[in-house]
């Protein structure tokens, strides 16, 4: 919050009728979504009427003020296990996180959403995710499974995205400032 107000950086959401997804792309050697052409794809097809999609890459050419921004006006903010999820700390309240895989580091992310205090998603069903190779450590040349990439099935993705998108819109905090945004009630 202090860094949000020292920079000036302004929630100018919910939007009325859609959630705003930010999708982080990698743009580093392991952790892409090999189909991550793919999954847009679906998203955009799929949940056309319900979400307003943005892919992003947090790097050196995107100013840290526009990174804040932009995640600060983002409700479902989606990415890979990487430090890029650490933007989780400037979503607004009624925010969900999803770290699209969690390389079996259980804790990091989740921890960090718990005390933020947005709701954390993650894959739920390895069955439905598929890495490129065994992914190697590249000092030890041991087993890792942060040391690849990976294809998602889309299907299990949009049914993520779909319970994001219900706990966002059910979330007090993103009622009320749709209501006062808007001037409507919700339940007309």
């Amino acid at each position: 919050e202090h860094v949000l107000h020292r920079f000036k950086i302004e929630q100018n959401g919910p939007l009325e009728n859609k959630i705003r997804i930010t999708l982080l792309a990698r743009q580093t050697q392991f952790r892409n979504i090999l189909n991550q052409e793919k999954i847009v794809k679906e998203i955009k097809k799929r949940l056309k009427d319900d979400v307003e999609l943005s892919i992003v890459a947090y790097d050196i050419k995107m100013p840290f003020i526009d990174q804040l921004k932009h995640t600060h006006n983002t409700d479902i903010f989606m990415s890979m296990h990487g430090a890029g999820l650490t933007h989780l700390l400037f979503l607004p309240d009624w925010a969900a996180v999803f770290e699209i895989y969690n390389c079996e580091d259980q804790d990091c992310y989740q921890d960090l959403a718990r005390l933020r205090g947005v709701k954390y998603y993650t894959w739920e069903n390895e069955g439905k995710v598929t890495p490129q190779d065994e992914g190697k450590h590249p000092q030890m040349g041991t087993p890792h499974k942060k040391f690849t990439n990976y294809s998602f099935d889309p299907d299990e993705f949009i049914r993520i995205v779909k319970k994001m998108i219900k706990y966002v819109r059910a979330h007090p905090k993103f009622i009320k400032e749709r209501q006062s945004k808007y001037n409507f009630r919700e339940d007309l």
